[in-house]
């Protein structure tokens, strides 16, 4: 697999927030695994939508479903360290758009992943992709 670079502005963060590595997210080597970095930003990306009041599923059965991760793992991170989440949307359109996630230590602010999380939203009742509704499409816009 190709190696492709995940650059993107810095002014398209609009959302913070810090977590701490614990110790059941980390390997032998006592570092951050990749499957639970994964998680750590699934969290942030929920911790953002929360923010901008979206549901994991709304009243007429509708969420924003990730269907394409693209990241890029920089930095190996140890056990307690705290990282700070960067938090934004990129390219939004009536059908999808692109979460995109920058990942630092808080003490030295260096940088340990970026993220690129491609959305759908989905109707969950009728079981296909359907259009953005205006509502959260007017949420994730920048602000």
């Amino acid at each position: 697999m190709s190696d492709q670079e995940l650059a993107f502005d810095n002014e398209v963060f609009v959302f913070e927030t810090v977590m701490r590595v614990r110790n059941t997210e980390i390997d032998a080597g006592q570092h951050l695994t990749l499957e639970s970095l994964t998680a750590l930003l699934t969290e942030a990306r929920q911790r953002f939508l929360h923010s901008r009041s979206i549901k994991e599923i709304d009243a007429d059965y509708q969420g924003l479903l990730v269907n394409n991760l693209q990241l890029s793992f920089n930095g190996r991170v140890r056990v307690r360290e705290e990282l700070l989440f960067e938090v934004g949307v990129e390219r939004l359109s009536d059908n999808d758009g692109d979460i995109m996630i920058k990942v630092t230590r808080m003490h030295d602010g260096s940088l340990v992943a970026r993220a690129r999380l491609h959305f759908i939203n989905f109707d969950f009742r009728s079981n296909k992709v359907t259009a953005l509704n205006t509502t959260i499409k007017t949420a994730l816009e920048l602000r």
